[in-house]
């Protein structure tokens, strides 16, 4: 006998898979839910362990859980893939994130809180938006010396060959004018 029931939950954009395990080892139910239906049971079940796949989502559906006084286990998808029985589905899935939580010594994290969640996002983004700055500039560079225009390493270096270009009639032809010209307001301005 388990100490608190099972939920597995399978996590998607709309349909969710929940596996529910009573504390007794017995599969009570495996099926698909809305989201708005997946509150409605976390919120009315008594505390319990509910496992979620490590995932897109993962970190809020377990701080929601949590508000329920639920015992959330984040498993990674290479751990619960080992339980995984018969055919890639969701009820599998599901089943399997389930059986996952069950083992002994099977490492899973908590949600992060949100402000971790905040502090992730902002870094995440920061190099996304830093590489895309880079590879702009990379092409806008590139583009520009098909056209015999060289331009100093440095943002400052191409701010000004820029301009100058975008300032010179005849420096690159008309119809390329205009794509420059957004690039560059989506670059570094």
């Amino acid at each position: 006998m388990l100490k608190s029931a099972i939920f597995g939950i399978d996590l998607a954009k709309n349909v969710i898979q929940v596996c529910q395990i009573s504390k007794y080892g017995e599969l009570v139910s495996n099926k698909a839910v809305s989201r708005q239906k997946l509150k409605e049971i976390l919120a009315k079940a008594k505390p319990a362990v509910v496992a979620i796949e490590g995932c897109g989502s993962s970190h809020y559906w377990g701080r929601y859980a949590e508000h329920f006084n639920h015992d959330v286990r984040i498993i990674s998808p290479k751990k619960v893939k080992g339980f995984l029985q018969g055919h890639k589905t969701d009820a599998n899935d599901a089943l399997a994130i389930a059986n996952a939580s069950l083992q002994i010594g099977l490492k899973s994290s908590k949600p992060k809180s949100e402000q971790q969640q905040t502090m992730q996002t902002l870094e995440t983004s920061r190099v996304y938006l830093s590489r895309s700055i880079t590879s702009l500039s990379d092409h806008l560079r590139a583009m520009l010396y098909e056209y015999g225009i060289v331009s100093p390493i440095g943002v400052k270096g191409l701010t000004k060959v820029v301009q100058d270009t975008l300032n010179e009639a005849d420096s690159i032809p008309e119809c390329l004018r205009s794509t420059v010209n957004q690039l560059w307001a989506t670059d570094l301005t």
